[in-house]
């Protein structure tokens, strides 16, 4: 079952085209995770859904700090929030596997954690961009 639905879309094409590919990478390590695929698979998509969380993140707070957001430093808490999980799921995974409560940790981050900061404070800061973003045909002073 994918994760990501267009009912949690933002409304920023970057913002939601990022988050689209984020979910269908979760949705490939849950599902490996579940078929109990080889561990050197598992370890590859959690290698490469660490480093697009970063990249995904990095551009967020690229975006709030050029159009200085006033809720930047408490977005930006969350965001470390969210990859100090993560780092703690790939550490149990590593020590572990693939356990049940792995998965379900992880399925819990993804489905539970992202989803409700991506349609609470993700959605904030979609509609202060979206506010801020040059009128098409306006002239500059």
């Amino acid at each position: 079952m994918p994760t990501w639905t267009s009912a949690i879309a933002v409304g920023h094409p970057t913002i939601d085209q990022q988050h689209k590919e984020l979910f269908a990478r979760a949705d490939q390590l849950l599902e490996a995770m579940h078929q109990g695929r080889a561990s050197a698979e598992l370890a590859e998509l959690f290698q490469f859904l660490g480093g697009y969380v970063r990249e995904h993140f990095g551009t967020e707070e690229r975006l709030m700090a050029a159009k200085v957001y006033p809720a930047m430093a408490g977005h930006k808490a969350q965001h470390g929030e969210f990859v100090r999980r993560l780092e703690e799921d790939l550490v149990a995974f590593r020590a572990k596997g693939a356990t049940a409560a792995v998965v379900l940790d992880l399925s819990s981050l993804i489905r539970g954690w992202l989803v409700n900061h991506i349609s609470t404070v993700d959605v904030k800061l979609a509609d202060f961009l979206k506010a801020r973003e040059p009128v098409a045909g306006a002239r500059s002073p």
